[in-house]
């Protein structure tokens, strides 16, 4: 999944009536195929008889992070660190599992929307980080799952670092519109000065 999967969500009403979610108005065959990912967790975040709107939800790092983590897996304890424009400090509160997503819904209907969510759970098995704007985004495999859905400078800042200093990992990448699976760093591609160009596939 990628910020493209997410793009199909805009413009369109999430539901969930029989404990089935419906989408309005009906996507195309190909759309409903990208939808697919996003259909557990967005029953997840839904009540019985909810509705959401895609637009309000790609709009709020709150509710991104509760989709995204419900998708990935919740946690058995998560670090949630919320960063909040006019706070010098962010906050930080360690949250069991099955509080998680309540936590953010709530956050969603009663707090600012924050500049940057970051969720790491206690046992290593999931990190997550949103920053606005959501310009760039990657998926990293190893002995627990990243994800970073990052402004495309700050994007392209980390690959050049983790090019320089990580071990190959298995990733998707979405930069610049276009969206890649490899299996070692893809940064070179994007910034030829810092090595060889490296073959990616397209996701």
């Amino acid at each position: 999944m990628t910020l493209s999967t997410l793009a199909l969500l805009r413009g369109r009403t999430l539901a969930r009536e029989g404990g089935k979610l419906l989408v309005r108005p009906a996507p195309s065959p190909e759309e409903a195929r990208g939808l697919a990912p996003l259909k557990r967790p967005l029953l997840a975040l839904l009540e019985e008889g909810g509705t959401i709107q895609g637009d309000d939800l790609l709009g709020s790092l709150h509710l991104l992070a509760a989709l995204l983590a419900a998708k990935e897996g919740i946690p058995p304890m998560t670090w949630a660190t919320f960063y909040y424009q006019g706070r010098p400090e962010p906050e930080r509160v360690l949250v069991p599992g099955p509080n998680l997503l309540p936590s953010l819904l709530w956050r969603a209907r009663n707090l600012p929307e924050p500049r940057r969510v970051h969720l790491a759970a206690t046992d290593g098995g999931l990190i997550l980080d949103l920053e606005a704007p959501l310009e760039a985004f990657l998926r990293v495999e190893g002995s627990g799952l990243e994800v970073y859905a990052w402004p495309e400078e700050r994007m392209r800042e980390y690959l050049q670092a983790a090019a320089l200093g990580r071990e190959p990992r298995p990733v998707v990448l979405e930069l610049g519109g276009r969206a890649f699976r490899t299996l070692s760093w893809p940064e070179p591609i994007f910034t030829p000065l810092y090595g060889p160009q490296v073959e990616l596939a397209e996701a």
